[in-house]
């Protein structure tokens, strides 16, 4: 299945920025950002098995998930942070640690942004704050286009 998402890494090598649109309004695809049935679904898939999630959607949450890598040793992969904006169903924020940097202490900062079209929902995730960390950039610019492939492909099946 081709990727429908428009992905780039910002010319300061600070971020990447993710697009594509879903059809099925933005009530819909916030909660399938902040439900932990529907993220475990998109959360996973043919090298990572998400394992746990765990989400507080209020400002000062914590929110926390795990992945398995399904080939190898199987190493667990640690994401977490704290909702630092929440407006449903326009905006989900939150610092992100990551346990795989080089410096896992180092915080990024993931931004969803959920606008209505005509269609469903313009869905923007931007991962900020990449430029301290090695290699950041190019990573993640391989891994959201396909978490936000998923995200929409699950929600379009079950709506």
């Amino acid at each position: 299945m081709p990727i429908e998402t428009k992905t780039v890494i910002t010319p300061d090598q600070d971020a990447v920025i993710s697009e594509i649109e879903i059809a099925a309004p933005p009530e819909r695809v916030f909660q399938a950002l902040i439900d932990r049935d529907q993220a475990l679904q998109w959360g996973s898939n043919q090298a990572f098995e998400m394992t746990q999630f765990e989400i507080d959607p209020r400002p000062g949450g914590k929110w926390r998930f795990l992945t398995r890598a399904l080939q190898g040793a199987g190493q667990t992969l640690e994401h977490h942070g704290e909702i630092i904006e929440i407006d449903p169903p326009r905006l989900l924020a939150y610092s992100w640690y990551a346990s795989w940097h080089e410096d896992p202490a180092i915080r990024s900062d993931v931004r969803w942004e959920l606008t209505p079209t005509k269609s469903g929902t313009y869905l923007k995730v931007i991962h900020s704050g990449l430029l301290p960390i090695p290699g950041a950039c190019q990573g993640y610019s391989q891994g959201w286009p396909g978490l936000v492939q998923r995200i929409k492909n699950l929600i379009e099946k079950t709506k």
